[in-house]
């Protein structure tokens, strides 16, 4: 493990209470200017028209960046990700960056390491749970996020199902296939047996009567029951 940067904040225990929280992994100075140089760019938060946002004292608001700690869990989309660092942004306003060596990480489930292997897994939400000074990736639900839009990512509507059209009544039907077999059946003997079949099917479709259903009186003892409740 290499040294932990000096004036580290206090050790910490995690919710769990069965990890502890220690110091960065890495120093922050070790890792590129150009990285870290993009991370805060990419995060420093501006208005619709670009400007940068100021705090009540009028000075721009600026984005930090550090490195991982040892136990350490992060939540976050991915901002930047080259061959030997992942780049987290992290915290409710999205204000902090988190640096992962990517030799300390191993990715969790063949989409994040295709995504890694296309690069193309900025602004893949992620989790990473460090165990000491190595940790695992997953991808990761941003509930926050579906909380605030709660239309977005929810599955889409099944359409609604076209109104019922008015039955067709039995002259009609046996007019279209009446219709039809003259369109069809050239031969007229054939044309013939099919239209009295097809009557006598339709006679006993269209003019069958449902069984009327039959009402069971309820039995004497839930009658007797349902005087004992108390109203």
């Amino acid at each position: 493990m290499n040294e932990r940067t000096a004036g580290s904040p206090a050790v910490q225990r995690t919710a769990s209470n069965t990890k502890v929280v220690g110091g960065y992994l890495h120093k922050i100075e070790e890792v590129p200017k150009e990285v870290r140089d993009y991370a805060i760019n990419k995060l420093n938060p501006v208005d619709a028209a670009g400007e940068r946002i100021k705090d009540a004292q009028g000075n721009n608001i600026t984005a930090r960046i550090s490195t991982a700690k040892e136990n350490g869990s992060y939540y976050g989309p991915v901002i930047l990700n080259n061959e030997k660092f992942l780049v987290q942004a992290v915290g409710k306003e999205r204000l902090s960056a988190v640096v992962h060596h990517k030799d300390d990480v191993a990715l969790q489930g063949a989409s994040l390491a295709l995504l890694d292997a296309k690069k193309t897994m900025n602004g893949t939400n992620v989790q990473v749970h460090y165990t000491g000074d190595k940790a695992k990736a997953y991808h990761w639900s941003d509930k926050s996020k579906q909380a605030a839009d709660p239309g977005k990512d929810a599955p889409e509507k099944a359409p609604q199902q076209a109104p019922v059209k008015e039955a067709m009544k039995a002259e009609d039907f046996m007019k279209q296939a009446a219709d039809y077999a003259k369109e069809n059946i050239k031969n007229t003997n054939q044309r013939e047996a099919f239209l009295k079949h097809l009557g006598n099917v339709t006679e006993q479709a269209f003019n069958k009567q449902p069984e009327a259903t039959k009402s069971t009186p309820a039995p004497v003892q839930a009658k007797q029951a349902d005087t004992g409740i108390e109203r």
